[in-house]
């Protein structure tokens, strides 16, 4: 017997999600709050469809790679051996795909490496966490519409501000839950959080409301949109370096001092030190650069020391919570101001759009872009902002 025939009987699907679970719509938007069963709901949802697609494919899209392997261990597998199928499955964890036992299969992908999900096309589909995916705002009719315009697909997850999440619910059939229609959180734990989460986030996080702005850092980012990269001309320039750490990408920019325009671009990761800094030597010595910035943090502090020995007008820039703070501060005020202007950047575009801070419950403020996503482009963007300024602004609260 087909497995879409009987694994309702096997695992049950929470009341309230039913309606949302079996609509037979194409494309449907699921809006929830935290604690809703969004994942491992949705995760049976793409197993049972692939059970009557025999040889085809489906796509599950997440935030960062390393969240699927979570989810293959606490849904997939777990799923999949209630309904005595998991055995006759294959999970490739170098190729994130899950072969399933009548010979379809699902690829996994995430927004954190939205290259490798391109130039496939799929039967059904899961976007999970789709408030952090959209965050992207590329991500969709670039990357994974056209892979998806002939599938069944359901858009998943919590708000995380006004994005492409909204508009795709505003869009297409929809749902909503929020804390108060899930099983999964006591009247008392809600009240709790009332009591202890912020008006905003409280609205945000539990009852699944789309906040203009919430979270987001960075205003008129279309507006600041100007210009081209360019070769060097008569003029001042400075530079500005983000140097990688672990998976994450050095960046290089370069701006004009008079006109605050950035005209150079670099970004790269997963090589040597050495040739790292020849490439930051390159460019300051392109442009015949008057001064520069760094990050001096951690390993950066030695490849700093060097490139001062090589001759190279730089200021060592150490990252910590108050320091970050004041740097991300300028650059947003210089945003507001549209005081600094950038060409069309696709990556830099994508980390300005979804830098979020989040406020602590002692009042103050932390800055990061969501987990599994990189803010490298972000940093040294706020470098040059501060490199082309040479007295730093009064750190300014976020806006609400």
């Amino acid at each position: 017997m087909s497995l879409a025939n009987t694994q309702r009987s096997i695992i049950q699907i929470p009341s309230f999600l039913k309606e949302a679970y079996l609509d037979q719509s194409d494309i449907v938007v699921i809006k929830a709050g935290r604690r809703t069963g969004k994942t491992y709901n949705f995760a049976l949802w793409l197993i049972q469809e692939m059970d009557v697609l025999p040889g085809e494919g489906g796509l599950w899209v997440d935030t960062k790679h390393s969240n699927i392997d979570k989810y293959i261990d606490r849904y997939f597998k777990p799923l999949l051996k209630k309904m005595n199928h998991w055995d006759s499955c294959n999970w490739n964890a170098q190729k994130k795909i899950l072969k399933l036992y009548n010979g379809a299969y699902i690829d996994f992908g995430s927004a954190e490496r939205p290259e490798n999900m391109e130039g496939f096309g799929y039967k059904r589909g899961v976007l999970n966490e789709g408030g952090l995916i959209f965050k992207k705002q590329s991500l969709w009719n670039h990357t994974l519409f056209p892979m998806l315009k002939h599938a069944k697909i359901r858009i998943v997850g919590t708000p995380k501000g006004k994005n492409t999440f909204e508009t795709l619910y505003r869009r297409y059939t929809h749902y909503t839950f929020t804390g108060f229609d899930s099983p999964f959180w006591t009247e008392a734990e809600l009240n709790q959080a009332k009591l202890t989460m912020t008006e905003e986030a409280y609205r945000q996080e539990i009852m699944a409301e789309f906040i203009d702005g919430a979270g987001s850092v960075f205003r008129n980012i279309k507006q600041n949109i100007a210009g081209e990269l360019v070769d060097p001309y008569s003029g001042r320039f400075v530079l500005a370096t983000d140097i990688a750490k672990h998976q994450d990408f050095t960046v290089i920019l370069i701006g004009d001092l008079d006109t605050k325009q950035v005209v150079y671009h670099e970004r790269f990761n997963q090589i040597d030190w050495g040739l790292q800094k020849s490439r930051i030597i390159n460019a300051y010595q392109k442009y015949k650069c008057i001064s520069g910035i760094i990050d001096a943090t951690g390993v950066g502090d030695a490849v700093f020391d060097d490139l001062q020995n090589q001759g190279l007008n730089l200021e060592g820039f150490k990252f910590t919570a108050t320091t970050k703070q004041e740097l991300v501060s300028n650059l947003s005020i210089a945003m507001d101001n549209q005081t600094i202007h950038y060409p069309a950047i696709p990556e830099l575009i994508d980390e300005l759009e979804i830098y979020a801070y989040e406020q602590r419950a002692n009042g103050t403020f932390s800055y990061s872009a969501p987990e599994g996503f990189h803010d490298d482009e972000v940093m040294a963007i706020a470098l040059l902002n501060r490199a082309m300024n040479f007295k730093p602004i009064q750190w300014a609260a976020p806006r609400f």
